[in-house]
């Protein structure tokens, strides 16, 4: 026999209601007396369970056919849905219980105590169930996606100025990272905006001597107590302009100078970090005063600076005051001729160095203000030449805190010298762009190739090469000195397939059985620029040996080399293992001598997590 359906709790809620109606009425009440507590209570329940409209049950159905549109399961059909508010059993027992309490006296005990019983237990129910819809509906607002406004004037907008305040000044941040003067825009939004960014100091620390001067007084008065960064970097003047025109421009910008350190002066003490380029400091910030540019720099007002880069032609002068030692420097840019000037500004504080233009400077020079730098962590050169170099051979520099050291557009002589003296056990980036400058006298003889750090450095995890044009021998001894790099760039030197072999994997010549040996086992980023020989073959050597040996390259980045049928096959084959290799042709119309002002976009990097520091010069060997 098929298995009988379940009754469904509201029919039995609904019989129960009419069992309890027949029991108070027939057990209890008198016909010959008038109508009490008893009779309404029973003839209420009688009521509730004939409006509760359920006609649940087979037997209570009969041979009723079943609409198309009932609530047929399970055999059962009902329309208790339609059942009113009313008629719900909480509310039912509940409207009894009052009555019965209204006159208790008249009702037997009996059943009072069985509605209160009854009257709690579908009250606690119905609260479940109403807990239980509406933890449902939250559950729906939170992974519905919200909806569409009918028309977008119906939506109140959304505005910066509801973000808390410390949100919305990162916002900003990060906005002036793109343009300096995104908070001068977002000012104009609205009213609450303005005055939120007029009363940011922090917002207002970007000081430019080519803003006008009016501008900048509102800088100043803006950004408070804050700590300023101030860059004075007058236009460079074009030698090919006539001789009046450049006269006029210098009286001009002298002047404009004058007015914005004017500006500064009670401000000094706020200066944390100061960009300053011009050809001497023998000038008046103030006829009034009779104060001297080089004053202004050096009489110890700013205590707060920590990073300052200076570009001057000529650094001193008869009868001024020497330069006081520094203290609270530690980031230091140096542009022009070398002079001993420098030497107060360096100190044990100092953690970064650059240093640019010095054409022709004494080794000793540089090798006695290095050494009063033992906790330099990053070192650059730049467009230098040393002479000299005998009177230090043999010296030692020891830079136990230096990570990065970068000697860019350096003669070899000097690239040398500083690789015989320095001692640099965490050392961990180097960067070699050859110089495209005149070789000194001593190297117009020289035929020996670069030579690298003298013993091993194992610290050293990245290493970057540019426009060094030397022997494949170079290439195998510099993987040889860093043997554990896991970072390798080459560009714009000429190299070929043999430059690249050593670091594919090869038998070991010790005559061990299964013996392979490779360079740079630790290698796993490899990018080539700007070199036109074929080597996208010796790429493969090196890919797919490592790649069985367990220690596969991560990525291959081919920047300006020619393409053709044999450079597609060999990028199709490696595209099979190389999980990111990235392609790209030799563009012939590149300005390969892109240095606009003389400097290139970093003293140190160029675009990138690293590279070789002027990435825009390269050298084309198209001839």
């Amino acid at each position: 026999m098929p298995e009988a359906a379940e009754i469904p709790q509201h029919a039995v809620d609904t019989r129960y209601l009419r069992e309890l109606s027949e029991r108070i009425l027939d057990g209890y009440l008198n016909s010959e007396e008038e109508e009490g507590i008893i009779e309404k209570v029973g003839r209420d329940f009688e009521d509730a369970a004939a409006n509760r409209h359920c006609d649940c049950g087979l037997d209570e159905r009969g041979e009723e056919e079943v609409r198309e549109d009932s609530d047929d399961e399970d055999g059962w059909f009902c329309s208790y849905h339609a059942t009113k508010e009313r008629y719900e059993m909480h509310v039912v027992l509940d409207e009894a219980r009052l009555d019965i309490e209204a006159n208790p006296s008249d009702f037997p005990k009996a059943i009072y105590e069985e509605i209160c019983e009854r009257c709690s237990f579908e009250k606690n129910k119905d609260l479940q169930a109403r807990a239980k819809k509406k933890g449902y509906l939250n559950d729906q607002i939170r992974t519905s996606p919200p909806p569409s406004p009918a028309h977008p004037c119906v939506s109140s907008p959304f505005s910066l100025h509801h973000l808390p305040p410390e949100i919305l000044l990162e916002i900003v941040f990060l906005a002036q990272a793109a343009n300096p003067h995104a908070h001068l825009t977002l000012s104009h939004v609205d009213a609450s905006l303005r005055t939120f960014i007029n009363s940011a100091p922090l917002l207002w620390c970007q000081i430019d001597f080519l803003y006008p001067l009016q501008l900048i007084h509102l800088y100043l008065e803006r950004s408070a107590d804050a700590l300023l960064r101030v860059t004075a970097l007058p236009p460079l003047r074009h030698v090919s302009s006539p001789y009046y025109l450049l006269t006029a421009l210098e009286q001009d910008e002298r002047i404009r100078l004058r007015k914005f350190m004017w500006a500064l002066r009670v401000h000094r003490h706020r200066i944390l970090s100061l960009h300053f380029r011009y050809e001497d400091l023998f000038f008046y910030v103030s006829e009034e005063n009779e104060i001297l540019a080089h004053d202004f720099l050096w009489d110890g007002s700013m205590v707060k600076l920590e990073s300052l880069y200076l570009e001057l032609a000529i650094w001193m002068w008869r009868d001024l005051k020497p330069i006081p030692s520094s203290y609270c420097i530690k980031d230091l840019g140096l542009r022009g001729p070398w002079t001993d000037d420098y030497l107060p500004l360096f100190s044990t504080h100092l953690k970064s160095l650059i240093v640019t233009d010095n054409r022709v400077t004494e080794f000793p020079r540089i090798s006695q203000a290095l050494q009063a730098t033992p906790h330099l962590t990053s070192l650059a050169l730049r467009n230098v030449a040393f002479i000299g170099i005998a009177e230090k051979d043999g010296n030692v520099l020891n830079m136990d805190h230096l990570k990065s050291l970068s000697l860019i557009r350096t003669t070899e002589s000097t690239t040398e010298a500083l690789f015989r003296c320095i001692v640099a056990p965490n050392l961990v980036s180097i960067t070699l762009h050859h110089a495209d400058m005149p070789p000194t006298a001593n190297e117009l003889t020289a035929t020996s190739q670069l030579q690298l750090f003298p013993l091993p450095q194992p610290s050293v995890r990245r290493l970057d090469v540019t426009a060094c044009e030397q022997l494949p021998s170079f290439f195998a001894s510099a993987f040889r000195t860093f043997p554990c790099i896991t970072h390798l760039r080459i560009g714009s030197s000429n190299i070929s397939a043999k430059h690249l072999l050593p670091l594919a994997p090869s038998p070991s010549y010790q005559g061990e059985p299964g013996g392979i040996v490779t360079a740079c086992p630790s290698l796993k980023h490899l990018t080539i620029d700007n070199e036109f020989n074929g080597f996208t073959g010796v790429i493969r050597l090196i890919a797919f040996p490592r790649l069985s040996l367990g220690i596969p390259l991560e990525s291959v980045t081919l920047r300006g080399i020619p393409v053709d049928s044999v450079v597609r096959n060999d990028v199709l084959r490696l595209q099979e293992i190389i999980p990111n290799l990235e392609v790209e042709g030799f563009d012939q119309d590149i300005d390969v001598y892109g240095d606009i002002d003389g400097r290139s976009t970093s003293d140190t990097s160029s675009e990138g997590d690293w590279a070789s520091g002027d990435e825009e010069i390269v050298t084309a060997f198209q001839e």
